[in-house]
Formats: structure tokens, sequence, C-alpha cells
């Protein structure tokens, strides 16, 4: 099993992201680092693979980079547990080669090679870490040969560092220091004056510095020459400061509060400029990289910064070396609290920032059109995934999440060839609820419910439906008939513009470019659906929904702790009328599915049973479900919550998956016969899985041949299992065919799973979503099921 496509957000950390010059970015989503390549199939990009060992959300991530334009090999991620890993990098295989644990909740952590970092084994370079916590800890560590020296702690009376960096004093000696920015505004300096001779770590503080008015929370450090350094600082006072670290001309005087000795070396620091563009918050600067021209190494004088005034800009100094703003780049629409951070590319020529709720933004400088233009960015949702509904044919897949948006998963065309890359292409709908369910009615058409009573109808735009109908995915450019939130609305409603009517737009309609993925600009502003109906029964917020193949009717099911509230509600997608209520459970309904033929409807609840209705009549004006199963409140294969359930693609079973581990496969046809009798029903299959809960079950399209099936399994723990399944004479057998770990699945509990209708070159597909807030689509060679 391949991951074919990852959608997922990054964490809302200034560090949680960082560009590296192998061109590979890598992010913070959730517990795991994410991969991303932005040159994949012509600067489309693509997430390649998560990356799993932390057990908190991770909040640093850093390539430690190498001199002479080495590509970096190593990558630092830690989490808010403290927990510091790195990660050597070997043919694009990412392997966890050091583990530390600071023993606290972590603030911030930076790692430096500290000499021969040019060195192809990184096994022979060595490497210094450091990592602080809210409850003044602040250790530093060293690899040297491959070993782990004993930590120092270092005392900082009582203060706590906001942010550090690694750096080296400028000058023949190339002292190691650390720069710590602290709670109260101030930077100090710290410094190893006999790194060579010792093998602990031994940082003194050697200089104070002071200017900022509040909490600073990023630095960046380059080297001019090899007698003068600059340190560049952003604050929450929203200005930037550039300190200049030189060798001092003159004896330290110990009224020039900013000079300090090191050995036989002298130092001065002085400020060299205020920058003052931002009008809020500063949470990102980042220099320019150095390139290598014709052997010669080459670092233009540029500074790009970020705010959450929804900004970026890239400073530069002018003639008379007064720093000016070059470009500024932003002012995104919904994105109400800005950026927290950015970086340029490898090659200098492109930015990117990362910004609320997880989103990224980036910008390539075009040469002939003298213009920064927009780029495809990673994206997905940045809290649990709730649900995934693949369209009837499998043209898109459809996501939601309790970060109260929708969205759409398609696979783009890349250049008008067959090449596919799966991107998200749109966002239906951006809610004022946590939405905790979807189902799509036709391909045109889906419900959603959310924390609120009424499940809510909306349908798609005419430039959705041309794509559709095309299979070929575009943004259109065309604003005269599109969606939006009126002023002072809360629904989403179609506005038609007249021809004299003017639009206002912050940002250029040409920018929009169907050669690459669309930015988060653009799914924001064209990709809505039009709200059509919303329906009014239920009494508290609604948890789960299923609709019938035919798309006649939608069954819909709210949070309730008594039986008159766990009553299932049918309504007709005709006159969006109530038409049925199916009374069977006494606590909340987790989940519904009609079988493929429509003749029956089974759900799970939280009351530890499942429930079977049958209907005999297909009469669009009639159609009528009745209880003919349930199973037993005590007694039956399931004693805890029963989250999910299934159907076979022949109707002939369904499955149920509980919290206990265990899975029950039933006949329908068989209870249907047997419960005129008043027979406890027996499952046809069964499957017990210690220690863990099952969460998600999913059946494949027909493929095998009869009485044998493949079901996908999803777990609490996020891992997912693929089982062949053979049913024949009132015996079964279970075959494990795949079982992925943390990475390749999930890692936190998986949601949903759902085999993509559609199949092809002896691939299928299983879309998966978790609350790790990963949407993934995973292949599965079927050559690979039918050998087990």
């Amino acid at each position: 099993m391949e991951t074919n496509y990852i959608s997922c957000s990054t964490n809302s950390h200034s560090r949680s992201v960082d560009w590296g010059k192998n061109n590979k970015i890598a992010y913070g989503s959730s517990n795991a680092v994410a991969i991303y390549d932005p040159n994949v199939e012509n600067n489309t990009g693509k997430t390649e693979k998560t990356l799993h060992k932390h057990m908190s959300k991770v909040k640093i991530v850093k390539w430690i980079t190498r001199e002479q334009d080495k590509i970096e090999d190593e990558l630092l991620s830690a989490s808010i547990d403290g927990t510091i890993i790195i990660w050597n990098v070997n043919d694009d295989v990412y392997t966890p080669d050091i583990s530390l644990s600071l023993g606290d909740s972590l603030t911030t952590a930076d790692a430096i090679y500290l000499d021969d970092n040019t060195h192809d084994d990184y096994k022979k370079r060595d490497l210094l870490i450091c990592a602080s916590s809210f409850n003044e800890i602040f250790s530093v560590w060293q690899r040297k040969s491959n070993v782990i020296s004993e930590k120092q702690m270092i005392n900082l009376n009582g203060k706590i560092p906001t942010e550090v960096l690694f750096a080296f004093l400028p000058g023949k000696s190339k002292y190691p220091i650390i720069i710590a920015g602290l709670d109260d505004s101030s930077i100090q300096i710290l410094a190893w004056e006999n790194y060579k001779n010792e093998t602990i770590p031994n940082f003194t503080k050697v200089r104070s510095l002071n200017g900022h008015q509040d909490w600073i929370q990023c630095f960046d450090y380059i080297k001019n020459d090899n007698n003068e350094s600059v340190l560049v600082t952003g604050s929450q006072d929203g200005t930037i400061r550039l300190w200049k670290i030189l060798i001092a001309e003159e004896k330290p005087d110990d009224e020039k509060i900013n000079q300090f000795k090191i050995g036989n070396e002298e130092y001065e620091i002085m400020i060299e400029s205020v920058l003052s563009g931002h009008e809020h918050r500063v949470y990102g600067v980042n220099w320019i990289p150095s390139i290598t021209k014709n052997g010669k190494t080459i670092r233009e004088n540029k500074l790009l910064s970020c705010a959450l005034d929804q900004s970026m800009i890239v400073w530069s100094p002018n003639d008379n070396g007064v720093w000016t703003e070059n470009v500024r780049l932003g002012n995104v629409g919904g994105n109400t609290l800005g950026f927290y951070g950015c970086k340029f590319s490898g090659d200098g020529l492109s930015v990117l920032a990362h910004g609320y709720k997880g989103t990224f933004h980036m910008w390539k400088y075009n040469n002939e059109l003298d213009r920064w233009l927009p780029l495809s960015v990673p994206s997905g949702h940045n809290s649990d995934v709730t649900d995934i509904h693949w369209d009837p044919k499998g043209r898109y897949l459809l996501s939601t999440s309790l970060d109260q948006t929708i969205r759409i998963h398609v696979p783009w065309k890349i250049n008008n060839n067959n090449n596919e890359i799966w991107k998200e292409y749109g966002r239906p709908l951006t809610h004022g609820y946590d939405i905790n369910c979807i189902e799509i009615l036709t391909p045109t058409m889906f419900a959603c419910g959310a924390d609120e009573k009424v499940p809510r109808i909306l349908t798609a735009p005419s430039d959705f439906i041309k794509c559709l109908n095309n299979e070929n995915w575009i943004i259109s450019k065309n604003t005269n008939n599109r969606v939006e939130v009126g002023a002072l609305g809360l629904t989403n409603k179609s506005f038609v513009n007249n021809e004299n009517d003017i639009i206002e737009e912050d940002f250029d309609i040409m920018d929009i470019n169907n050669d690459r993925g669309p930015t988060e600009e653009e799914k924001i502003r064209h990709t809505k659906w039009e709200e059509i109906r919303k329906l009014y029964g239920h009494g508290y917020e609604i948890f789960s929904m299923a609709s019938r193949h035919d798309a006649k009717l939608l069954a819909t099911a709210c949070k309730s702790n008594n039986e008159e509230h766990s009553s299932i509600l049918l309504w007709s997608t005709v006159t969006w009328g109530y038409v049925q209520k199916l009374i069977s459970h006494r606590l909340t309904v987790s989940q519904m599915e009609f079988s493929p033929n429509d003749k029956y409807l089974v759900s799970v609840s939280r009351d530890r049973r499942w429930s079977l209705f049958y209907s005999q009549n297909d009469d669009d004006n009639n159609i009528n479900y009745e209880l003919v199963g349930i199973s037993p409140s005590s007694g039956s294969l399931h004693t805890r919550i029963i989250w999910c359930c299934a159907w076979t693609h022949d109707s002939k079973y369904f499955s149920t998956g509980s919290r206990d581990g265990k899975i029950g496969i039933w006949n329908a046809d068989n209870i249907r016969c047997n419960n005129n009798n008043n027979e406890t029903p027996i499952p046809s299959a069964q499957l017990e899985i210690k220690g863990t809960s099952v969460t998600a079950l999913s059946f494949s399209p027909g493929i095998l041949d009869t009485d044998n099936y493949i079901i996908a399994i999803g777990f609490e723990e996020g891992i997912i299992m693929i089982q062949k399944l053979t049913i024949y004479n009132d015996e079964s057998n279970w075959i494990c065919c795949i079982k992925s770990d943390t990475s390749c699945g999930h890692h936190k509990t998986v949601k949903k799973l759902s085999f993509r209708p559609s199949f092809k070159n002896e691939l299928i597909q299983l879309a998966s979503c978790g609350s790790d807030g990963a949407v993934k689509i995973h292949d599965i060679n079927i050559n690979q099921i039918l050998k087990c």
C-alpha cells in the first residue's frame, strides 16, 4: 500500500515550517512531520510523506544547514512535550537517529553543526542541540563521534526563553554562541570559549542586549565576512532590529556596554537599523540564502519578514545603505490573524508564509513579468477530519472537519496530459459550527451536519458542473456569477453581477493559473457552493447521516442521551419534507449506511447495539422502512460502543466495529428472515483484535470471486489494516494482507475509510481521514491482495 495523496495543514507555530536547500519543505502537522516537494510535476507540488514519532504536537522543524551550499541531510523536530528528534535523510528515507527528552513542556529548540559539517558521513559531524521549557529548564547537548554528551543545564535566573538560535561569532576562532530572547524582552548571548577541548557544552553569558519593547519571536543570523555578522530580531512590538556583531577595533571598555571579550578575540555589537514596516506582531524573519555561481558564493543583501498584519515584506538597502521595503506580499482575505512564519527558497527566488489555521502562501519571482506570482501550496484541514465521501463515480473526494470547513479533492491534470496529481480544489463551505458529517446526494449536491440542529443542503455552481462534466479541474476567471456570503448574512448565496457593476478585488484575477493547483485565496473566493435548504426536525446537534444510492432519501440523526432524540429521520430529496421516523436506539447513532441495493439501512449506536431496517416498496411516493433486526443489549458480540458499519458490494453482508476491538459480519437476509422467530442474530464471521478500538470500516468494490471480500479496518491508534475475508457454508477465513504504520496511515484515530468506486490499472484506491487532521488516498495493488 502506497500513499498517493496527503492533505494536511501545518501547526500554528512560528517555527513549525522550514525550507531547505534540498528544496524540500518540512512542516509540523499535528504530531507528525510532513515533507512537501514544491517542484513535483512542474511546480504543482506534492506532500510526499508524513513522519510520525512524536507523541504531541510538533512545534519546531528545522533543516540543519551545512556550509559550501551542500544540501541538508538532517532534520530537527521538537514537540510540545519536550521531545527532540534528529532525522537522518538517505535516498529520501527518513530515519529517526537521535531522540532526546527535555523533561518538560517545550518553548523552543535549535541545532547547529559545530565543525566539519561538510563531511558526507553525518555521524562524523559534531552537532550542538539545545531546548528550553516554560519552567526555566534550558539544556544543551553535543553529539560527538555519534555519541550524545551529558547535557549542560543553563541557569537564566528565572527567565524563560521565547526563542533561541545557535550561531558563530566572527573571527578566526569561530566561537559557538547561543542567542536567546527572554520573556523580559532582552537578548542574552552565551558563548562556549573552550569548545575544542571540552566534551560537555559549557556556555556562559557574555552580553545582554536591550531595545525591543515586547517578546522576541524570531531570529536569523548571517556572516557577512570573517570580521562581521548580522543578527536580525523580530518582536511582538512590531519592529525588526538589525544588530551588527564585529571584531572590535578598540579594547573592550566597561562604559561601552555592548563590547565584550572571549579568549583573545574582542567584539562589539551595534544597532545597524530598526525596521518598522509592519503594523502588528512580527513572527518571522529570514535572510536570503547564499548561492554558488562559477565556484563563488554569492548572497544578495535581502531580508524577508512577516507579521500578524497579513503581510510579508522583502527588505533591501538602497544606494545610501538605508533599509527600505522592496516588495510587500499578502493581505490575504479569510485569514484574519495573519502570518506566523516565513522562509526563502534555497535559490532565493520564491518565498513562503504560513499562517492562521495552518494555511500556506507561496510566491515566485518572474523575471519576464517583473512581478511575484502565486504558487500552488500544501493544504489541508487543521483539526480532526470527521468524514469523507466519494462522488458516485469517484471523480472527486469530499472531506469535512471540526475546523468548520468542507473541502474538495480532485485528480489535477498536469499540462493537459494524462499525468494526474491529487490536489485540494475547492472550499464549498466555511461554516460557523464544527462539521460532523457529510453525504453526497448527487454529483452536484451534498448534505452536511454540524453542531447545530439543522442539516444543510448545498448545490454546485455552474463552473464546478462544467469541470465535473469535462473532468478538467480549473478555477474560472468569471466573476459575474459566483457564490458569496452576503453582507450581514450567514449562508452561501448565488449573486449575479450586471455588466456595469464594479467588483472590488484586492488581488489580480489574472494571477489565476490553471497549469498549477489553486492557491488558498482562489479556493476561498471562487469555489463556494450555494445553500438551497435547511431541514428542521432534530432537537440536538447533527452527528451522522446517510443517503440512498438512488438519492431518493436522506437519513439523519443527532446527538442524544435518550430514546426520543435517538431516532433516525428520513427526508425526501424531492420535496425536502420529513417522511419517516425510525425509532430503535437509546443513545447517539454513531454511523448508518444504506445497502448498495437500497433495500436495507443499518445503524450503529453508542448504546452498543446495531439496528437493521428493510424496505419492500420502491415506489417513490411510498418508501417505508421497518425494523427487521436488532442486536440484544446483553449477550451480543459487541460489549462496548459500536463506532462504525459498512456494506459489502453485493448487499449480502454488513459489518460492525466497536471499541472492544471486535468486528462482526452479519447476513442481512438471514437476520430479516429469522426476525419473526425472535432468534438472536448470530454473526456469519467475526474478528477480534485485542488492545485496540475499531473506528472505521469499508468494503472494496467487487473485484474478487463470489464470497470473497476486501475489507479495510481503521483503528484508534491510526493504523489501517487490509483483510481478505472468505465466507462459505457458514465458515469464514480472515487473511491480513496489509498493515500500515502510523506514518503511512494516521497517528491518531482513523475516523472514516472509503474505497473509491472506480478503479483501473490493477489499483484500487482507499481514502482515509483521521483525528490528526489528515486526508490520505492510498494505492493498493490488486495482485498483492490476490496473492494473500
